[in-house]
């Protein structure tokens, strides 16, 4: 079944994305996700809510050296800021993003929370089936 991947984003880098400075947003860890699956943005403290959608367009899974040296420029970060993020870690994930697209009114963690009591935006990520998003998209608008 295809999925969904929700991402939390500091509102720093969720401008960054819209704005196309940043086409690869970073990870720790890998997500389960293939070329063409739907990424929905959560931006974070303070904005919380989710603003955007893209699509999967590529995983890259480097060691942070050769992620900084072939890609600085598509990452929205600085090097020291780089650095710090992947202290202590061998491998650097990058999300390669394509058919960025901003939504035209965000949807609030309050709008959410009324539909999902339940819901808690991701520390990184969270899956979701596409028909369980969609069922609950509706209930939202």
């Amino acid at each position: 079944m295809a999925t969904a991947l929700l991402i939390s984003v500091k509102p720093e880098f969720a401008e960054k994305i819209f704005s196309g400075d940043k086409t690869i947003e970073l990870r720790k860890c890998t997500p389960k996700s293939l070329k063409g699956d739907l990424i929905i943005i959560y931006s974070t403290n303070p904005v919380k809510a989710v603003i955007g959608i893209c699509q999967v367009s590529e995983i890259i899974k480097l060691s942070p050296k050769k992620m900084w040296q072939y890609h600085k420029v598509s990452l929205g970060i600085d090097k020291k800021r780089f650095d710090a993020y992947y202290e202590n870690s061998e491998t650097a994930v990058g999300i390669k993003l394509q058919s960025i697209c901003l939504l035209s009114s965000q949807i609030s963690l309050t709008k959410i929370k009324s539909i999902l009591p339940d819901f808690q935006p991701p520390q990184t990520f969270r899956y979701f089936n596409k028909p369980q998003l969609l069922k609950s998209y509706l209930k939202l608008t």
